[in-house]
């Protein structure tokens, strides 16, 4: 199927440079130029339509490229049969006609910007970093490139060193692109910077580095001072350090930040008010939060604490009367479960009255799901493996059929 597709594509480009030779070889006997090879794009059309029957598209295209010069009226069709073997898989041969583009010395300015951008693709798509990283930083760096052409070779840079976990190079990069002569917000790209340095800032709390962690932690916050994610990479430092009143200030933030994060802020200050024993501090929080964003997150989190401050019949009071309007609540059921094992006869006679409820609770299951994309995963991503899209996931439950 593969082969079929290239013999489709490189067929049709024979195609278009024969009518483009035809038109040449018209324009020369109207103005009765008498040329020897005038008959040129007849012969190479079925030599190379013949290397195609016998199953042979690299002969094919190295007559495709020998025999279709390259001038303003055949530079597309070189691009478009180089763009659409790249799209195919087909990469080392697109890399072959992109090459050939890049030899010519007819070609003007703006023409070699393209195909070096062209060829810079196909090296990114067959994994050939280090090339593909020399043709962008060429082209970024180019002093007449329009600022079109520079701002895609940037942000091909910035998916590179996405791809090579190079998160320096990645936020000297996007500060380029936060210029006013690039169309577009600069916001994105100081959002993405915010990333980088929590990526680094991760690596380095893996390592206890603890001070080089605060350090990048600090720089993300001065790129986006909204972002979750470099408050719970504080918390978690401060959890760390045992410093756990200091942290809870850091997640508190969180809901004024971003509330997609409340499912990696939750269990973070849970365990802090419990190794603090401000369970009641908590409680009362949650019933304020539950109260501004009430789902079955935060619902499960106030039981905890509902359970820990004011004991079980409080709790199977509360979920009487709040589950029933949660569809999904596998979760909450666990939880109530959990909250009714080992207690005397008074509460197993409320589970008995509350198993019906209680059936309804295991049929779903939570994950996060990218908000761009629709890819979804029981982990969260703070970098879409799917669409590379930066903080689109967020917590969702979903049927478990």
């Amino acid at each position: 199927m593969q082969d079929l597709l290239v013999f489709a594509v490189i067929l049709a480009a024979l195609l278009i440079g024969f009518g483009a030779g035809i038109a040449f070889s018209r324009k020369r006997r109207a103005k009765r130029v008498f040329d020897p090879d005038a008959f040129w794009p007849q012969q190479h059309y079925f030599k190379g339509l013949t290397q195609l029957l016998n199953e042979e598209p690299d002969a094919a295209i190295d007559t495709f490229i020998s025999s279709i010069d390259v001038n303003s009226d055949t530079l597309e069709t070189h691009l478009a049969l180089g763009s659409l073997l790249r799209r195919k898989g087909e990469v080392e041969r697109a890399i072959r006609v992109h090459q050939n583009l890049l030899s010519r010395s007819n070609l003007t300015t703006d023409q070699q910007y393209t195909a070096q951008m062209e060829l810079a693709l196909d090296y990114l798509r067959s994994g050939l970093l280090d090339r593909a990283e020399m043709l962008l930083k060429e082209l970024a760096d180019a002093p007449k490139i329009s600022n079109p052409m520079r701002k895609r070779a940037l942000e091909c840079l910035i998916e590179l060193y996405q791809d090579m976990r190079e998160w320096l190079s990645a936020i000297d990069v996007a500060d380029r692109l936060t210029a006013r002569k690039f169309s577009g917000p600069a916001d994105k790209w100081r959002q993405q910077q915010a990333h980088y340095a929590c990526e680094i800032a991760q690596t380095a709390i893996t390592q206890k580095d603890w001070l080089t962690a605060r350090r990048w932690v600090r720089t993300a916050m001065r790129h986006d001072k909204d972002c979750a994610r470099a408050s719970l990479l504080s918390a978690q430092l401060d959890i760390a350090q045992k410093e756990y009143a200091k942290a809870l200030i850091s997640l508190r933030q969180i809901v004024q930040q971003d509330e997609r994060y409340l499912s990696e802020m939750l269990p973070l200050a849970y365990s802090c008010h419990k190794k603090l024993e401000s369970m009641p501090v908590f409680l009362n929080e949650l019933r304020a939060l539950y109260e501004h964003k009430g789902e079955l997150l935060v619902l499960r989190y106030l039981a905890k604490a509902v359970e820990m401050c004011e004991g079980g019949d409080a709790v199977i009071s509360l979920l009487m009367q709040e589950l029933p309007q949660y569809p999904q609540m596998e979760v909450a059921g666990a939880l109530l479960k959990i909250v009714l094992d080992e207690r005397g006869p008074a509460s197993l006679r409320n589970y008995v009255q509350v198993k019906g409820l209680l059936k309804k609770l295991t049929d779903s299951k939570y994950h996060y799901q990218c908000t761009s994309c629709g890819f979804t995963g029981e982990q969260l991503h703070w970098l879409c493996p799917s669409c590379k899209s930066w903080a689109s996931q967020q917590y969702t439950s979903v049927p478990h059929i």
